[in-house]
């Protein structure tokens, strides 16, 4: 609880912006051109936020930017193939 209080300005982004992916991802919903790049951006903003939460900590190392890179990657191909089908 404690680290939520202390980086509430960084978690209150990373809501912000997955919210607002959230609401871009209904608004263009029959669009697939749109939701491919939706899911794009969206993937790599939470990859951008994960290395910047770790730098700010000074506490980023190789390991956490291949974690946050391979699950952007991860969750990006998931919904690639969801919206290709």
């Amino acid at each position: 609880m404690e680290d939520i209080k202390e980086h509430f300005v960084e978690y209150v982004a990373l809501l912000i912006g997955m919210a607002v992916f959230v609401v871009l991802l209904v608004i263009y919903r029959f669009d697939k051109d749109a939701l491919l790049i939706i899911s794009g951006v969206g993937s790599a903003f939470y990859v951008a936020w994960g290395i910047l939460h770790y730098v700010l900590r000074k506490r980023l190392t190789r390991t956490i930017v291949y974690e946050y890179v391979l699950f952007g990657i991860l969750v990006f191909l998931l919904l690639f193939t969801v919206l290709s089908i």
